[in-house]
């Protein structure tokens, strides 16, 4: 994959891996690129010139002071994205809020809110559409259509069964930005669940690869 077509190589790839995660520090990167300390360091420095990478320090710990790498705006904008329409969806769920549902709530609960009504706009939408006799053609058919809307899904198996990973989810980059809106990941699960018709079970960090930032299993 080259990132709109300007970058290549390590830089590409660390900012693959820096566009699924909400931070990483020099030896998380160098264990996934196998890659010396002293090369990353040396890439990083030219994406942080560049503009599309920012530098924090991680509070917390003893010893030397640890530093997280994250992507700026200029570096989410070189990968394709969906944000217009998500956004579009968001400001029409905001349009169409009742002034009741609104009275006395606080600045979280009406994110919530908001969250909770795309969902289920989301699964009335595409519901229909889904195609499939079995959990895995669904699967497979509601991941094709979301996309759409920036779900960036892959369905895959293992010995216990199928299961739903996510990469780059909108979460994380809420959460790097100071915290991820209340029950947003539900309201994601929820309307997985409503167009593929099967329960899911969210899945621990430790149960799906560095590559995906969440997961399900299909029950």
């Amino acid at each position: 994959m080259v990132v709109a077509g300007r970058l290549e190589g390590s830089r590409e790839a660390i900012l693959d891996i820096l566009r699924r995660s909400a931070g990483a520090s020099v030896d998380d990167l160098s264990r996934e690129l196998q890659l010396a300390g002293a090369t990353v360091r040396r890439h990083l420095d030219v994406l942080m010139r560049d503009g599309y990478v920012a530098v924090s320090q991680v509070r917390g710990g003893l010893g030397r002071p640890r530093y997280a790498f994250s992507l700026t705006e200029a570096g989410a904008e070189l990968f394709p994205h969906h944000y217009v329409r998500l956004t579009r969806r968001l400001v029409d769920e905001i349009v169409e809020l009742a002034p009741e549902e609104t009275t006395g709530r606080s600045g979280s609960e009406l994110a919530a809110l908001i969250f909770a009504k795309m969902a289920a706009r989301l699964a009335r939408e595409y519901g229909s559409q889904v195609e499939g006799s079995t959990t895995e053609a669904r699967a497979r058919s509601a991941v094709a259509l979301l996309s759409a809307d920036g779900f960036d899904l892959e369905v895959t198996s293992d010995a216990t069964g199928w299961r739903l990973l996510g990469r780059g989810c909108p979460a994380v980059r809420f959460e790097a930005l100071g915290g991820i809106p209340s029950g947003a990941c539900d309201h994601d699960r929820e309307l997985l669940e409503s167009v593929i018709g099967v329960p899911l079970t969210p899945l621990s960090p430790a149960e799906f690869p560095k590559e995906f930032s969440c997961g399900y299993r299909v029950d």
